[in-house]
């Protein structure tokens, strides 16, 4: 008795067929997260300033010191939003995010005048992010900054 012939390319087409089908579906669900947070129609041409990053007092509840992009782990710290320089009547967060997008930590959504300082101290990567909120959810990105906590 003979074995048949195994045909290599049909099961390497096959695969590639797999793999392709794989990535469409990923970057079908990447356009749909996409179009969610960041809606069509929903870009309105505002930037907030971020004034910078410092040194946090906690017993004065005020910064110290210069603008840094990085800091010790003993350190607190606070982002400086110029928050004045917004309209009174949009709902904006600022949210501080790990290396991993996680988010570990904000304020708000609120209206600008009425978000209070907030800090944060972990080690790694860390991106501040404002945000401009429109029917619950965040629409728009008006500021980002990234800030290193060494370990």
């Amino acid at each position: 008795m003979v074995a048949a012939a195994v045909d290599q390319v049909r099961s390497l087409y096959r695969t590639l067929l797999i793999y392709a089908t794989v990535s469409i579906l990923i970057f079908g669900a990447g356009l749909a997260e996409f179009a969610y947070f960041e809606p069509f129609g929903q870009h309105s041409g505002l930037k907030v300033h971020i004034v910078g990053v410092y040194q946090y007092d906690p017993e004065h509840k005020t910064t110290i010191g210069p603008d840094s992009n990085s800091f010790p782990r003993t350190v607190v710290f606070a982002a400086v939003v110029d928050w004045p320089s917004l309209p009174k009547d949009i709902v904006v967060d600022a949210r501080w995010y790990d290396s991993f997008s996680n988010v570990v930590g904000g304020v708000g959504p609120g209206k600008p005048d009425q978000l209070p300082p907030f800090h944060h101290m972990l080690p790694g990567h860390y991106t501040f992010v404002v945000q401009r909120y429109a029917g619950g959810v965040p629409v728009e990105v008006l500021g980002r900054r990234i800030v290193l906590v060494e370990r």
